[in-house]
């Protein structure tokens, strides 16, 4: 893989098998290619009552069901992303497979999942793929194939107590900084919840949070009702 493909590296698609507790179990598997598409979905669920005789219903909201979203992107075994390497379809198809539904001794089921894409990332299941192939060699063998993969929010219960503790006005965490390492995915480790970065860039007073400097000490302060952290301490 050339340089510039290298240093993209970070901002690829990235599918991580995980644990109950969120830890990996397995090879992440990493996308050679950005996806074609993400597209996300909420459900709300709002319950009506409509008195007999009468037209028009009041509605109460009742809860707010799991985001789910799909993503495609593309395999290619061609070599035109990997320096003439060319790495097999089928091989690629195996590691996803592998990292999304291979069946886990210990959890007697798939793994859970981190979908890390860009500033995107959410912990998950996947619900379903579907893997087109698109492109063949004389031979018959897949060179190329698209995948569109479905996947739903899944809350990490273990982690409830954490983000409980995050809620005391008296604790900051510091973190320091290790190359590569991306503000969405710090904040998600930390918090829960990758969407607190903004308000932890504006905390730390980071001009550029897409390029941390490796070194550097952040602070992720606690959030409080309104989900606005409060001013990191100074102690």
């Amino acid at each position: 893989m050339d340089t510039q493909s290298l240093a993209k590296l970070p901002f690829n698609l990235k599918i991580i098998p995980v644990n109950s507790g969120s830890f990996p179990i397995g090879i992440p598997f990493v996308a050679m290619f950005n996806p074609d598409s993400l597209a996300i979905k909420e459900d709300l669920n709002w319950v009506s009552d409509c008195p007999p005789g009468k037209q028009g219903a009041t509605v109460k909201y009742k809860n707010t069901k799991p985001r789910t979203f799909t993503i495609e992107f593309m395999i290619d075994g061609t070599g035109v992303n990997t320096n003439g390497v060319k790495i097999p379809v089928t091989a690629q198809v195996a590691l996803f497979r592998a990292a999304t539904t291979g069946v886990r001794g210990a959890l007697h089921s798939p793994a859970y999942l981190i979908v890390q894409y860009g500033l995107f990332i959410c912990t998950c299941v996947m619900n379903s793929s579907t893997v087109t192939y698109t492109m063949f060699d004389f031979t018959g063998l897949p060179i190329r194939a698209k995948v569109n993969a479905s996947f739903t929010e899944h809350t990490i219960e273990p982690l409830d107590d954490i983000l409980g503790m995050l809620s005391s006005p008296d604790l900051t965490h510091e973190v320091v900084v290790k190359e590569g390492d991306l503000l969405p995915l710090l904040t998600h480790q930390i918090y829960n919840d990758q969407r607190y970065y903004i308000q932890v860039a504006k905390a730390n007073r980071l001009k550029n949070f897409r390029k941390l400097e490796a070194g550097s000490k952040l602070l992720f302060p606690p959030m409080d009702d309104s989900n606005s952290p409060s001013k990191p301490s100074t102690k």
